[in-house]
């Protein structure tokens, strides 16, 4: 496949596309306000709970969101 067949892919206003290319975007946004929760979720924790594997917990979420 070259680009030019690639942007003709990207390009295409399908109705099939379209629709994919919304629900991708939607997901997208979704998925970023999920990890936003999470992190502050986890941000919170690592405050009430006090022991020696809390860098632990924060590295695992930072891979788990991004």
């Amino acid at each position: 496949m070259d680009s030019k067949n690639i942007l003709a892919i990207i390009n295409d206003l399908g109705i099939n596309n379209i629709s994919f290319k919304i629900v991708s975007v939607l997901f997208a946004i979704f998925y970023y306000f999920y990890a936003l929760v999470i992190a502050k979720q986890v941000k919170i924790m690592d405050k009430a709970l006090q022991d020696k594997y809390n860098r632990l917990i924060l590295l695992i979420t930072s891979l788990q969101v991004t």
